[in-house]
């Protein structure tokens, strides 16, 4: 363990220690002569009040219908400011989780990179991938992931085939 871990660790056991000693040292217990013990009625009042009160509350009917108007297809993209459909929208034309061909390697579009620590994904036809993940279940894998480019290849063969981030092609033309 490193030496922060082990003053964490000091510092937790010295915690539950102390809490231990106050909580069954009789000495602590009894000087506590002057509070009484209080009834439970008040609280059960105020139990039986707020079931009342949420036994009482149509809101969830409500609540209901918003979630599943949420869930359902959407005509329009809330985020966009203009009124174009997802019909029309370049998105809605390759779906996400697209199949990808042997012979078919037009298909696959590099959009995303991300680095986390030492690992790093690339996102491919909206799916996440890591170095040596295989693709689509065609015998294609991911070789490297750079960030702004992904080798993809088949086992035992030479070369590969070399995806561009589709926001870095748009903005360098390479």
């Amino acid at each position: 363990m490193s030496i922060r871990e082990k003053i964490i660790v000091s510092v937790m056991a010295a915690a539950v220690l102390l809490g231990g000693y106050l909580y069954l040292d009789p000495m602590t217990t009894g000087s506590r002569r002057g509070v009484e013990k209080q009834s439970d009625g008040p609280a059960l009042d105020f139990a039986q009040k707020v079931i009342q009160k949420l036994k009482e509350d149509t809101s969830l009917p409500r609540d209901l219908f918003t979630i599943r108007s949420a869930e359902r297809r959407w005509e329009k993209d809330p985020f966009l400011k203009n009124d174009t459909l997802l019909s029309d929208s370049p998105m809605h034309e390759k779906p996400v989780h697209a199949t990808v061909n042997a012979d078919a390697e037009s298909n696959w579009v590099y959009t995303g990179f991300i680095e986390v620590g030492a690992q790093r994904l690339a996102i491919i036809n909206g799916m996440e991938y890591t170095s040596g993940d295989a693709i689509a279940g065609r015998g294609y894998y991911v070789r490297s992931i750079h960030p702004h480019q992904v080798e993809i290849g088949k086992p035992d063969t030479p070369g590969g085939i070399i995806l561009k981030l589709m926001e870095y092609e748009a903005i360098t033309g390479k």
